[in-house]
């Protein structure tokens, strides 16, 4: 049975038993991915799956049901009938019905199924080869290449019908320094097409664990930091808790009644784009099928929005913003706007204080719901400007809110991310704990 047939059957029989109205959501995935440990193949693999997912709605309540298979619609609509039956909750859930604008945009290049596996395996064995070229380099235990690739159809019985194609890859790698103790340095690519996967990456991660030769603590204290493009994007992921909807209607966000206030720093600019060049997290639609869009989420520190899906922004009486992403609220690409400063600039602005390469512990070490954070981390110290040595065995510790309002300073050294893009900064004034 075709995708077309399947969905027919699905909305026809759906009618005849009285339901509402049906939704299906087809998604065809593909995975091909390569990893080395010390320059030898570890993991080859090369798969497609598909699912599709089947909801029904009725008197404001989704049941959804699941198969592997294109074939039996009725008996899908059937269990997705008897689990919305279950559902005792009060809540208000809705289908949307396609009628808003699109954006046009080309998320599918198709030129990663093009290149040959020979290719790809040159790629990392090329990446192996620029990192461990150092004789100060003791091993390269993990270099990673992996593509994705997704057919998502999306279709209700209100008319929504909509379908799209992505596909993308990224690599990541790590390296090991000589020294006393193990000084390792990771980096990472995204790339939208197979000509932006270029080795530089793999140069900052012989740079990141060279520079930590020799590391050692600091006296606790503050310190202004610059935190690097990488780093600051593990600390920025909190936003991805803070400005859904639906945790500030729970009062699970420390954002809740900050709409239209300050909260950061004046240079400091963010919106949430449906596109961006290089990204692989680029969609016209969301989850629900609803539009994305670009949005304003910080104007010269001053909160504009939070991101709704469609249950929230009926809550709230306003238009959802496409952001609802397999069952959760989560921006497309967070972008942060980019100041004029390199990252040397950066380091002379500082003159003296620490950059921020790593932080640890995300999941254990911060806390969203109040925006607190204590994060173990790794730097490098700066003195009158320059890279001194590494920096190990510290703590830095703040609230989220608060590090955003000490901002200072924006760098131009643009990072891409799974789905969030920014520079590094500079943050005055942080707290370090250190063991000296």
């Amino acid at each position: 049975m075709t995708y077309k047939e399947f969905k027919e059957k699905a909305f026809a029989y759906s009618k005849k038993i009285g339901i509402e109205a049906c939704q299906i959501n087809y998604q065809n995935n593909k995975n091909f991915s390569l990893s080395l440990g010390n320059g030898e193949l570890e993991k080859y693999q090369d798969a497609s799956s598909y699912k599709i997912t089947l909801k029904v709605l009725k008197d404001g309540k989704i049941g959804s049901a699941f198969s592997e298979s294109l074939e039996d619609a009725e008996k899908i609509v059937d269990e997705a009938y008897e689990n919305l039956k279950l559902i005792d909750s009060e809540e208000i859930n809705y289908f949307y019905d396609g009628k808003g604008k699109y954006l046009e945009m080309n998320t599918y290049s198709g030129k990663f199924e093009e290149m040959e596996v020979n290719k790809k395996l040159e790629f990392v064995n090329n990446i192996h080869k620029e990192i461990s070229n150092d004789e100060k380099i003791a091993m390269v235990p993990m270099v990673v290449y992996q593509e994705i690739g997704i057919e998502n159809k999306l279709s209700n019985t209100y008319g929504l019908d909509l379908e799209n194609k992505m596909d993308g890859a990224f690599s990541y790698a790590m390296a090991v320094a000589k020294d006393t103790s193990p000084r390792s340095g990771v980096d990472y690519i995204v790339a939208s097409d197979p000509s932006k996967l270029t080795l530089d990456f793999a140069k900052n991660v012989k740079k990141f664990a060279i520079e930590k030769i020799g590391s050692k603590s600091v006296k606790s204290g503050k310190y202004d930091v610059v935190f690097l493009n990488s780093a600051f994007s593990d600390v920025l992921g909190m936003f991805n808790h803070m400005l859904s909807a639906e945790n500030i209607q729970k009062g699970l966000s420390p954002l809740k009644g900050k709409l239209n206030s300050k909260i950061g720093s004046n240079k400091l600019n963010i919106k949430d784009l449906a596109y961006y060049d290089g990204s692989i997290s680029n969609t016209p639609f969301d989850s629900e099928g609803v539009p994305t869009k670009d949005k304003v989420i910080l104007e010269d520190g001053i909160l504009k929005t939070y991101l709704y899906d469609l249950k929230t922004a009926k809550k709230d009486k306003v238009e959802p913003t496409g952001n609802s992403i397999s069952g959760r609220i989560t921006y497309m690409n967070l972008f942060v706007e980019p100041g004029i400063n390199s990252y040397e600039e950066l380091l002379k602005k500082v003159n003296n204080g620490i950059v921020i390469t790593e932080v640890e512990g995300m999941h254990s070490g911060a806390n969203p719901i109040s925006g607190d954070f204590s994060l173990g981390a790794q730097g490098l110290l700066i003195e009158n400007g320059k890279i001194i040595r590494g920096v190990e065995q510290i703590t830095i510790s703040g609230n989220f809110l608060d590090m955003l309002s000490k901002v200072s300073e924006i760098g131009n050294d643009m990072k891409i991310g799974q789905n969030i893009v920014n520079p590094s900064v500079i943050i005055k004034q942080m707290d370090i704990a250190g063991n000296i």
